[in-house]
């Protein structure tokens, strides 16, 4: 049986670089980008995404973009199907699929082929959507399920309820042909990017982009995976100052980091680098021996 590679994964927190990554490598590759990101699937929601530009998107076709509404649901075993299918679609095109994402189980359920099951519990969805965190965490802590990435988010404490907990969280043996790589700035760097990106983000019309939302959805979902969105909405609605919402979304960044951070340190099998440059030379050099 061959051990060619034929599923490369680029992973790392945000601002991390994994998306120029991504673009560089399907380049020289031949290759088609997949993107593992929870919010990045969602329509309209542009800016406050950090989505891929539409340049690069049709400079290299990307898939698991702009497929739901901003506000639908998605779950991670929905994500999964669909991702396969476009994976393949990429291998039958003799084309190398570039998974890249920073959404830690969107990449798990590809790399380790997690079976996860929708609804595995006769616990009534709308009822959940009434109660508090804490009670939703209690529900799980109750029946020993896993806590999910985002343990604060209602969304994905509901959707582990629904399982039945049913998500294999072992770290088990990896695919031969699969590579995992990770880029992991320093602290320091990483911070400072995510402060540049902040301020990318309101130059780009990241406020008017709210405004839009506001106007066609009306209020905004307390909760959102997105972190910009509820920020910026309490900047357009006068209870927050322009410095205020900077910080804010800057700190919730940052935050976000860590958790991705801690999330994938939990994979053995990622190969870690600082620079997108050393990345990049130990993704061509391990392809070129395939």
């Amino acid at each position: 049986m061959s051990n060619k590679i034929s599923e490369l994964y680029i992973v790392g927190p945000t601002a991390s670089g994994k998306s120029a990554l991504a673009m560089s490598v399907a380049e020289q590759l031949n290759g088609e980008i997949v993107c593992a990101d929870s919010q990045t699937v969602r329509r309209q929601l542009d800016i406050g995404t950090a989505k891929p530009p539409k340049a690069d998107q049709e400079k290299i076709k990307h898939h698991m973009v702009d497929i739901i509404e901003p506000f639908e649901d998605f779950s991670v075993a929905t994500f999964k199907s669909l991702a396969r299918k476009c994976i393949d679609e990429i291998m039958n095109k003799e084309k190398l699929p570039v998974i890249v994402g920073g959404s830690g189980m969107y990449i798990d359920s590809l790399f380790y082929d997690y079976a996860i099951g929708e609804q595995k519990t006769n616990y009534d969805k709308s009822e959940l959507e009434q109660l508090s965190v804490n009670e939703l965490q209690k529900i799980i802590r109750s029946n020993s399920w896993p806590m999910p990435e985002n343990s604060r988010n209602p969304r994905h404490l509901i959707g582990v309820i629904m399982r039945g907990g049913q998500v294999n969280h072992d770290m088990g043996e990896a695919d031969i042909h699969k590579l995992i790589v990770g880029l992991l700035p320093s602290d320091e760097v990483l911070k400072q990017r995510i402060s540049e990106r902040t301020e990318l983000m309101f130059s780009e019309g990241i406020v008017e982009e709210t405004r839009l939302l506001i106007e066609k959805y009306g209020e905004l979902p307390k909760k959102m995976d997105a972190i910009a969105y509820p920020i910026v909405s309490r900047y357009v609605e006068g209870s927050i100052t322009l410095d205020e919402a900077k910080e804010q979304l800057r700190r919730g960044d940052w935050q976000y980091a860590r958790k991705q951070k801690a999330w994938f340190k939990r994979n053995p099998h990622i190969a870690w680098f600082e620079t997108q440059k050393d990345a990049r030379e130990f993704i061509i050099q391990t392809m070129n021996k395939n």
